[in-house]
């Protein structure tokens, strides 16, 4: 398989067309938002489509925010059609979105070349145990930067 490099919203474009449809894509994870569960440009996350009832609390989507960004976050809220989001790697920065504007459900996640499916005991307990950290997130968090730094943004 061949890699694509193309403008994001044309590319976004295209991924939100091909899960209308039914398909699933993977795709390599950029950006540090979700460190340490998903790694920027060593994991990649494979996208699919949804149901309603698959859009809760705890569930990772890609989707642009009310401000126009394409984010992958998980959903830390739900109140009506309006969605709170936080990135894994972000200690107190929240988003809101629509459930209009979820362009892909996370489905697996792909961590040096093997998937872990998210409705895995090890991905469930991995989510779990993030959220329960999250008032004293910034421990682990800072230490897992220490060991791996972050080089800028392209």
């Amino acid at each position: 398989m061949g890699t694509i490099t193309k403008n994001q919203d044309i590319f976004i474009e295209e991924v939100k067309k091909l899960i209308s449809e039914g398909h699933f894509i993977t795709i390599t994870a950029k950006g540090y938002s979700m460190n340490p569960f998903i790694v920027h440009l060593r994991d990649q996350v494979t996208l699919g489509p949804w149901e309603d009832s698959d859009i809760k609390e705890g569930v990772v989507v890609l989707i642009k925010d009310d401000k126009g960004n394409y984010l992958m976050h998980r959903i830390i809220h739900i109140e009506g059609d309006i969605l709170t989001l936080m990135g894994d790697g972000n200690l107190e920065r929240k988003e809101t979105a629509y459930v209009k504007d979820i362009v892909g459900v996370m489905t697996a996640v792909i961590k040096k070349g093997r998937p872990i499916p998210v409705t895995s005991l090890r991905w469930r307990l991995y989510s779990w145990m993030w959220h329960m950290l999250t008032p004293v997130r910034r421990y682990p968090l800072g230490l897992w930067r220490r060991l791996h730094p972050q080089e800028p943004l392209r």
